[in-house]
């Protein structure tokens, strides 16, 4: 595997990071605002504003969790696609050389 196809892996291993680790953190946050949001819409007075506040809530924790993984998304394919075309340019290095050991005019280093 050559080190930019490393790279490549290392950055779908970071989105995947980014996308499960925004995943988790929304169900705790609507999970651990759902709790005092339960009592609030059983005191009368206060029950339908606190429902309008807890809809707006879990309205905004899912769009910017929705938008940190669309992005997260983008940059990834977006990094995968220039480390390919970057992939497909560089020269060859030997199977049973050292990585680093080619510069790209196929000399060994000094």
């Amino acid at each position: 595997m050559s080190k930019l196809g490393r790279w490549r892996g290392l950055v779908s291993l970071l989105g995947d990071a980014v996308v499960h680790g925004s995943r988790a953190v929304e169900r705790v946050q609507l999970e651990t605002a759902a709790r005092p949001f339960w009592v609030l819409e059983r005191i009368p007075p206060i029950a339908l504003p606190s429902k309008v506040v807890h809809v707006a809530h879990d309205v905004g924790v899912k769009v910017t969790h929705g938008m940190i993984r669309g992005i997260s998304t983008v940059v990834v394919k977006t990094a995968d696609a220039v480390l390919a075309a970057a992939d497909e340019d560089a020269p060859a290095e030997p199977a049973d050389a050292p990585e680093g050991a080619a510069h790209r005019t196929g000399e060994p280093n000094p």
